[in-house]
């Protein structure tokens, strides 16, 4: 971490926060916070102990830790295997990424976050237990990182449910009463609402059973969320050339190494793009994906990684050959529900903005930025940048007027048009569009082996 003079681009200090070495990354931006800097760690398919960090703005010192993966003896490693288990040590390789920048509420002092799948991802029967803090929300003091609160949305997690998306931070009326709340978007394809002083769900969340595999060391019971999923959460009908689907390829089936596809997959729901809310209207804009994973794992030849740094998932991410779709949808925060969806040719890879002045801004992998009605979705306008369009859109104020910034670069996962150009957008300007490039959106892709 580097910090810079911001007058003169001079290095005023830089720290070793983790080494990539041993499977770190840093993925998000880092935050400041009345002299602090918080960022969290991310690598959890690479053996790493999650964590979450804080340092002093004037000099890059550690102020505080905290462990998304308790260590023996502290508070959450009931959870995890004990003392006398041969998978004792696996903690110090237990997942729990933290993927996005935290949110700070300055009048409770509180900062929060969520947090990836614990590792390995595919094999449960190392690390019996719930394996907090993965998969959860969090919420932790910001001037002392002290606990305050979680909720985790995935027991056990076998199925790379990552709980990716950044979380946001808004105050509703629910049933009459004003509450302060905080949700997040999840791979799951629900939207946990919770309250941000307890943690406590403010829209019902119930324990429901849910299929086993002892082998798995499965939880049996997982939380469902009262309201509408932005996904769908089942396949129906296997596709043509796979294994014939167990529980309609629900989620939460359980699997082991020959295989079994549910919906949605470690690619579907809401990833890292993030969400936007509308403090008018009470709703949550969400964009995701509708994609199946074909799940295999659980076999592994060592329970823990020979050296530090090295792939620890414990199976196998598995593609398929099915129609796969971005969803853009809106979800009414007062009762977790679908407002409107649509469903997209291309991936959503952009996250989405909304404006006071009604107007969502968001991304097509083909190159548009497209600006939508916030009430229907319906297309108002739309410009070409000439590459994917997979980053958050932003908007700032100068000199009276609206801009909208947007950067056109291409994503990995997308599979989208690559480039290297940032675009603005007002009421008076001029510049011409650019030229697409070539684009099939969402090519069949192979299982990976």
């Amino acid at each position: 971490m580097v910090a810079l003079d911001r007058q003169t681009g001079e290095v005023v200090w830089d720290t070793q926060t983790e080494f990539w070495e041993d499977g770190y990354s840093l993925t998000s931006a880092p935050l400041y916070y009345d002299g602090l800097v918080i960022t969290g760690f991310a690598g959890a398919e690479r053996g790493i102990r999650g964590r979450v960090k804080a340092y002093d703005a004037d000099d890059g010192s550690l102020v505080w830790t905290f462990y998304t993966v308790p260590g023996p003896g502290e508070f959450g490693s009931e959870t995890w295997p004990q003392p006398d288990s041969p998978y004792a040590d696996v903690y110090l390789y237990g997942g729990g990424s933290v993927w996005q920048t935290p949110a700070i509420d300055p009048e409770l002092g509180l900062v929060y976050f969520s947090t990836g799948n614990p590792g390995p991802d595919f094999a449960g029967y190392v690390r019996e237990g719930d394996n907090l803090f993965t998969t959860s929300m969090l919420a932790l003091d910001v001037h002392t990182g002290e606990y305050r609160w979680h909720f985790q949305q995935v027991h056990h997690d076998i199925w790379d449910y990552d709980a990716a998306n950044p979380v946001v931070l808004f105050d509703i009326e629910i049933d009459g009463e004003p509450r302060q709340a905080i949700a997040e978007a999840s791979k799951t394809g629900w939207v946990y609402i919770l309250d941000r002083v307890t943690g406590e769900p403010l829209i019902g969340i119930e324990e429901r059973p849910v299929p086993q595999d002892e082998r798995h060391l499965t939880s049996p019971t997982q939380p469902y969320p009262e309201g509408d999923s932005f996904v769908n959460q089942y396949i129906d009908i296997a596709p043509q050339g796979y294994p014939p689907l167990v529980n309609q390829g629900r989620i939460f089936t359980t699997f082991w190494m020959e295989g079994t596809i549910m919906m949605p997959g470690p690619f579907g729901g809401a990833n890292w793009p993030p969400s936007a809310y509308d403090p008018a209207s009470g709703i949550l804009y969400v964009c995701a994906n509708e994609r199946p994973g074909l799940f295999r794992g659980g076999e592994m030849d060592n329970h823990l990684p020979e050296m530090p740094g090295d792939s620890y998932i414990g199976g196998f991410f598995g593609h398929v050959d099915f129609p796969n779709h971005g969803i853009l949808a809106a979800m009414d925060m007062h009762t977790n529900t679908i407002v409107w969806r649509q469903r997209w040719q291309q991936f959503c890879y952009s996250g989405v903005l909304a404006t006071a002045g009604g107007l969502l801004f968001t991304g097509q992998s083909d190159g548009r930025i497209m600006a939508l009605n916030s009430s229907d979705g319906s297309t108002l306008w739309e410009f070409q940048t000439g590459a994917g369009l997979n980053a958050p859109v932003s908007t700032f104020e100068h000199n009276g007027e609206q801009h909208i910034i947007a950067y056109s670069a291409g994503n990995l996962f997308a599979e989208s048009p690559r480039g290297d150009s940032v675009w603005l957008f007002s009421l008076s300007g001029t510049m011409d569009e650019a030229r697409p490039q070539d684009f099939e959106p969402n090519v069949a892709e192979p299982v990976h082996q």
